[in-house]
Parts: structure tokens; sequence; C-alpha cells
């Protein structure tokens, strides 16, 4: 389960994906969604999974990103549940995210600088 806590001094926005084949087979088999606004020293539970690896991208009000070499992933400027491969006119802006091996740190993401 991918728990994200943030340990940044401003509100975090993050978006995520993670395989999910079921719900986005003909699509790139990646489901992707956002945003969760998490605020200093919160820790949340997001997009609930079994899946070793959850990707992820973050940005704070403060103007901070964190993001990765995963993607590009469609972001748009409500929350969005969708997947990979299917862009959009509408989206807002590409982003790419990176891993968390949830095997491997079971206790989640910690999001400083």
């Amino acid at each position: 389960m991918p728990y994200f806590r943030n340990s940044h001094s401003s509100t975090i926005q993050v978006a995520g994906m993670y395989w999910d084949p079921q719900a986005c087979g003909q699509y790139g088999d990646y489901r992707t969604m956002g945003w969760w606004r998490i605020k200093p020293y919160e820790r949340v539970l997001i997009a609930p999974n079994n899946q070793q690896f959850f990707y992820w991208y973050a940005e704070s009000d403060d103007g901070h990103i964190w993001s990765g070499r995963y993607g590009p992933v469609y972001t748009y400027l409500y929350p969005f549940d969708s997947c990979l491969n299917i862009g959009s006119t509408g989206a807002w802006k590409t982003v790419t995210m990176r891993p968390h091996d949830q095997y491997a740190f079971p206790g989640g993401v910690n999001v400083d600088i």
C-alpha cells in the first residue's frame, strides 16, 4: 500500500501510476490517477494496490517538483483516474514519475528535499 508522508514545509500534490491490466489492458496496462493534497507532516494512504512498484510524481505549493523517468503521464487540473496510453486534449500537462518499491520499503514514501 503506498503511504505518503509529506516532510516538506508546504502542501504537496501527488499523482500516481501502477500496473493494472484489468482496468487498462488496452491502454498500456498502467492505471494513472491524482491528485492527493497532503499537508506538511501528514501521512496519507493513496491508490491502495498490491503491486510491487508504485510510480509517483509530486509538486509543492512553493514550487518544488519530484519527478522521475517513467512516463510520460497525462495529468489534469482536476482529480483523474485514467490509463497510461489514454491521452487527451484536455490534459493539463505531462509528467514523468519515479518508482517506489512497496515490497522493499513497505512503510511508504517520505517526500522531502
